[in-house]
Order: C-alpha cells, then sequence, then structure tokens
C-alpha cells in the first residue's frame, strides 16, 4: 500500500520573477531549428506562444524547470530552455527532475490554479511556498520518487493502448463506411433475395460435358518477369501471377502495349491452377499461365464468364500440381461440366447468368452482416473509451 505525507512547496521549488520580453524582440521566430521556446500567459499549446533563436542581452530560463502563467495561474513543465513574456513566473525544483517526475508534478500543481486565482498577484508566490501537498514516500519518509516515475509510466501505456484502440476503431469505422458507400455506388446494396433467385438456387440443372479447345481459345500469356516491371511506374493496367488472392493481381503498372494480354478471359496461374476472371487487359508475369477466351463473343458477360471460372476450376484443380503443372497442350484433352438447356446440348447461359447473380447476392449479405457486427462491435469499444 502507498504511504504518503505532506510537504511544503517551498520546501521543494524555489519560485522566482523571470525577465520577460516582448514578441518583437524574438528572433527567427517559429523556426523548426530553433532550440528555445517563448513562453507567455496563455493556456495554451503548454504555454508556447512561439519558437525563438538565441536573443543577446535577455538571461534565457534553464529547462527541467516549470513556468506559471499569472493570467490563468496554469503550471506546465518545461523541457526546453525557454524565454518568457509578461507575468510569468519560474518554478525551480530542488531536486533532481526528469520528464515522468516532472509531470506528476504537473498533476499536482494543476490543482493549485483555483487557489491561487484567488489570491492577488502580489501574495502568489507566498501561496505558492506555503501550499502543502501529498506525495508518496518511502520507508523512510523520504519522496518516493520511483513510484512517480512507475506510477506515469503505467498511465502512459495505458493512455497508448487506449489511443491505439481508438485508431483502430476509427479506421475500422472508415472501412465500413467505405465498403457501404461502394455497395450503394455499384447498385450491390439491392442483396435480398427475390423469389426468382430461390427458385435458380434450388434447381438442379442437366450438365454435359465439353472439350475446353472446342468453347474457347487457349493461349499462353506473355512473360514479363517481376524485375522488368520493377521500375516501371504505377499504373491501371493489373500485374498478374499465379498467386492466389487478390484476384491474381500483385500490383498495377504503367505496362508497354507490347506486353498486354487482351482482358475478358478466365485466366490460369499454369503452376499453381489459381482460377480468376480478368475483366481488364493485363500483364502476365509468366507464359506458363493460360488465358481462355470464350468463343462465342455474344455470351462472354461477366457473370457467365464467372461461371466459367468455377466450373474450370472444379474440373482441373484436382488434376495439376505443382509438379505437373496444365500446359497449352496438356489442356487439349481436358472438359468442363456446364448446364445446358433441358432436351439440347445447348449452354444454359441463361441460369449461368441467373445463379452467378444470386450467390453475388449472398456473398454480400455476408458481407454486410459481417459489416453489421463489426459496427456494433466498433460503437462498444469507443462507448467504453
Amino acid at each position: 500500500m502507498v504511504k504518503y505525507k505532506e510537504f511544503k512547496l517551498g520546501d521543494l521549488f524555489e519560485i522566482q520573477k523571470v525577465k520577460g520580453i516582448n514578441k518583437s524582440k524574438l528572433v527567427n521566430p517559429n523556426i523548426s531549428t530553433n532550440e528555445y521556446d517563448y513562453v507567455t500567459r496563455t493556456s495554451l499549446n503548454n504555454g508556447i506562444e512561439s519558437t525563438t533563436d538565441f536573443v543577446c542581452d535577455v538571461p534565457y530560463n534553464e529547462p527541467n524547470t516549470f513556468s506559471l502563467g499569472l493570467l490563468q495561474m496554469t503550471f506546465f513543465y518545461r523541457e526546453r530552455s525557454w524565454y518568457a513574456g509578461q507575468f510569468v513566473r519560474k518554478i525551480i525544483p530542488k531536486f533532481k527532475l526528469n520528464t515522468k517526475i516532472a509531470l506528476y508534478f504537473n498533476t499536482i500543481f494543476s490543482r493549485l490554479s483555483k487557489v491561487l486565482l484567488s489570491v492577488l498577484v502580489r501574495h502568489v508566490d507566498n501561496v505558492f511556498r506555503d501550499s502543502k501537498v501529498r506525495l508518496p514516500v518511502t520507508d523512510a519518509d523520504e519522496i518516493d520518487f520511483n513510484y512517480m516515475e512507475q506510477y506515469i509510466a503505467e498511465l502512459e501505456q495505458q493512455r497508448l493502448a487506449e489511443l491505439e484502440q481508438q485508431r483502430l476503431a476509427e479506421l475500422e469505422q472508415q472501412r465500413l463506411a467505405e465498403l457501404d458507400s461502394y455497395l450503394k455506388a455499384t447498385g450491390l446494396n439491392d442483396y435480398g433475395l427475390t423469389d426468382e433467385d430461390k427458385k435458380i438456387l434450388a434447381y438442379k440443372p442437366i450438365f454435359q460435358e465439353f472439350k475446353i479447345v472446342d468453347l474457347f481459345n487457349v493461349v499462353n500469356t506473355h512473360s514479363i518477369l517481376k524485375s522488368q516491371v520493377a521500375n516501371l511506374e504505377n499504373g491501371n493496367v493489373p500485374y498478374l501471377t499465379a498467386a492466389e488472392g487478390n484476384n491474381a493481381v500483385l500490383k498495377y503498372i504503367n505496362c508497354p502495349k507490347e506486353w498486354i494480354d487482351e482482358g475478358n478471359c478466365v485466366f490460369i496461374g499454369g503452376k499453381t491452377m489459381v482460377v480468376t476472371y480478368q475483366e481488364k487487359d493485363f500483364c502476365s508475369n509468366d507464359s506458363h499461365n493460360l488465358a481462355l477466351y470464350f468463343k462465342d463473343s455474344r455470351y462472354k458477360s461477366p457473370l457467365i464468364q464467372q461461371y466459367f471460372v468455377g466450373s474450370v476450376r472444379k474440373a482441373l484443380s484436382k488434376k495439376y500440381s505443382w509438379d505437373d503443372s496444365i500446359s497449352k497442350a496438356k489442356i487439349r484433352s481436358d472438359s468442363v461440366r456446364l448446364p445446358v438447356v433441358s432436351n439440347t446440348k445447348n449452354l444454359d447461359f441463361n441460369y449461368m447468368e441467373k445463379y452467378i447473380r444470386a450467390i453475388e447476392k449472398l456473398t454480400i449479405a455476408e458481407a454486410v452482416k459481417y459489416k453489421d457486427r463489426e459496427i456494433l462491435t466498433t460503437e462498444s469499444l469507443i462507448n467504453k473509451m
């Protein structure tokens, strides 16, 4: 249990008048390299109205002291050397002072402000000296400076943790707001399933196998190494790799035209079998990668292409591996199962589009549920601060 004892401030500190200077005497005020603070009676900005270079013929006040502005009776710890304006006192400790101990005493001094405001300015010095404060002491009844330092250090860590929590909460709110704006701007905020959507999800289509090369023109992409794009400026052309995640996009570059592959295709990472839909023209890192272009241009909509992505991934992902990777030659013998119109061999493009649209709504609904949960969590955290 912490033990406390009363001390007279006059036994611990000296309070002195200081030579005040007008602001017009400051040298190169408010330059970032200035070594001296200019302290006035203001209660803002830790009492600092400006900074200054060395002022000739005016003694500066040493660091590791306190200033007292006599207008509002505000105390501030002075970590740097400083000059003063008018009506400022200097408080000098009679013991070794560091930043944490100074912050502890600054809190104690702030409690004196109301007392000092109630007396005439000419009595401030004596009232300060005669004021008594309770301080933690050791078993030997000496001031426990170690306790003060530990106490302030714990408060600092607690405050840093609170600020970090608040920063993360604000970032999460910003991210969720951006998601909400994106859903509204793209019209994806209308994610409720219609009766037709439910019927599509419940429908069991008839599938038929098709040779991939009968449906798609298969080409090897360009092989543009990372070292070749390292010095390119950022741009709007996706630079694709076989890596999973972020739709295979490593970054966006300002890509030379001769390196670009046409988009609106199914993209296969040759070594990893990562299958994605690439809506825009792109630049590829490896000629082992394949681009599949659907032959019937009437049905190359993004939704149908996304259905193809899932079907190709399901058909081929377990067949190929890093050691036995897919190639333009090997894929000639591969097939994919796709839905067909009943009693025909015609691909059911209408079903594909409606199915993907319904799946898209389900995915968005899950994202919105997550967003709503995060908003509640964020609000709860902020309310606890």
